[in-house]
């Protein structure tokens, strides 16, 4: 039953037996449960409320959307269950959610914090710029600078001078739409750093050069102002400043690539190259082809019912033997499906929590082998070659490696590494360089820096 689910979900000490009563309740979730869920809210013991928001996050929005709306309306509520509720709205929104409205009637400046993010309509955003909370003055700014709406000055001068100490990111926003103002000469004179990060003005920058000379090159290199232009001069990050520019002709370029500084001649071979042109930089602002994927949607992810299209997988697995941590299986199994392998083998232990692979499970076959030895004579049966990503004292270089052609990536527990059985049996043992002082990587992140290396290669 669906209660039964809840509690398993919110008390049980098993993490797989709350990880599985949540995706139970995801999936047959009704009007009764969620309002219950959303009462959880305001429980006494922390772990309780944190759970339960986890589990309503879950709930895809056509199905407990209208009770968590109706909760952010109810002022009976909580304050800490309002707050709550909306945080949900917001990490399931898939663009702007209305729902937030409600948030800034309401009296509670919590709540109208809460409800301060990109995601709220943009006039509840200029509203909230002259709103009696600070910090939902501060998290409106944020919001509109993320968003790159424009704001009337009027607006802008109007929030500050109503405020005794100004949130930077009021500073920030007023100096993104000032440009041709002096409405930041006081700010970027004392050398505020939210001024001077987005300063724009022609004639503001100039008067920097003599107490800001890096901020002012960089600054008037990005607005082309050409008359400003020093390319000779003896700081190299100022002579770089107009090596980035795309106000330098090809025979300034030219000289500036045979710099005596390798960052400068760096940015001038690019920008002979191109790499600077407006239309090369506009490229970066279009969306990326795997933004319409299905894990691209709020709250991000693959979820059961999701329509997955067909990948084509290489021969290839990766395996974790005796991994402790939710965390690292999680980000093991999502980075071997992003790599586009076509298989995960799960080392000694058999269950673990879906939740840190964002659904990669969902796309990728996950298999369960009792200890090393099986895992080898999987190898052997399945046609892989063992890649053991280790430190020995015969490790290659995972950049230097040879490797083969049907790998199986494995690598071993956080404290203790893989067995020596495992170690003798690899076809290859590959390492990654430290060059800091601490000795290792953590086991996802290493499996993920190999794996990727040579994803891209084998592709060369």
């Amino acid at each position: 039953m669906i209660e039964d689910a809840v509690d398993s979900a919110l008390y049980d000490d098993d993490p797989v037996v709350r990880d599985r009563a949540r995706q139970k309740i995801a999936q047959q979730a009704n009007s009764p449960t969620i309002i219950a869920l959303i009462q959880c809210l305001d429980a006494p013991q922390r772990l309780t409320r944190r759970r339960a928001a986890a589990i309503l996050s879950d709930i895809p929005p056509s199905r407990g959307r209208p009770e968590l709306v109706a909760a952010l309306r109810n002022r009976d509520l909580p304050v800490r269950s309002r707050v709550a509720v909306a945080r949900i709205l917001v990490s399931q929104a898939d663009g702007i959610e209305p729902a937030l409205e409600e948030g800034f009637m309401d009296p509670e400046p919590r709540v109208r914090r809460a409800c301060t993010t990109p995601l709220t309509p943009r006039p509840c955003l200029m509203r909230a710029l002259m709103d009696a909370d600070r910090e939902v003055v501060a998290r409106s700014a944020q919001a509109l600078l993320i968003l790159e709406v424009q704001v009337e000055l009027s607006i802008l001068r109007g929030a500050v001078q109503k405020l005794e100490e100004v949130p930077a990111p009021l500073i920030r926003l007023l100096a993104r739409w000032s440009t041709e103002t002096s409405a930041l000469s006081g700010f970027a004179e004392v050398g505020v750093e939210a001024a001077l990060d987005h300063l724009r003005d022609r004639e503001e920058l100039r008067g920097l050069m003599a107490s800001e000379p890096v901020t002012a090159a960089w600054g008037l290199s990005r607005i082309g102002d050409a008359e400003s232009k020093s390319v000779s001069d003896a700081d190299p990050r100022i002579r770089s400043a107009w090596a980035r520019s795309a106000v330098l002709s090809n025979e300034e370029l030219n000289t500036l690539k045979d710099d005596t500084d390798a960052a400068v001649r760096w940015y001038a071979r690019r920008a002979l190259s191109g790499d600077y042109s407006v239309e090369v930089l506009s490229q970066r602002l279009q969306p990326h082809t795997q933004s319409s994927s299905p894990s691209a949607r709020p709250p991000y992810g693959l979820r059961p019912d999701d329509v997955l299209p067909v990948v084509e997988r290489v021969h290839a697995a990766v395996g974790l033997c005796q991994a402790r941590f939710d965390i690292n299986l999680g980000v093991a199994m999502r980075s071997a499906e992003a790599a586009g392998l076509e298989a995960v083998y799960f080392v000694g232990r058999g269950d673990y929590v879906r939740s840190p692979s964002r659904g990669a499970d969902l796309a990728i076959p996950v298999h369960h082998r009792e200890d090393a030895a099986a895992l080898i004579r999987t190898a052997r049966h399945e046609g892989y070659q063992i890649v053991a990503i280790q430190q020995t004292a015969g490790s290659v270089p995972y950049h230097l490696a040879d490797y083969p052609p049907n790998p199986l990536f494995v690598v071993g527990a956080e404290d203790v590494g893989m067995p020596g059985d495992l170690r003798e049996a690899a076809d290859l043992n590959v390492e990654i360089p430290q060059f800091g002082i601490i000795d290792s990587l953590n086991v996802a992140t290493a499996l993920t820096v190999v794996l990727f290396h040579w994803r891209v290669h084998r592709e060369s």
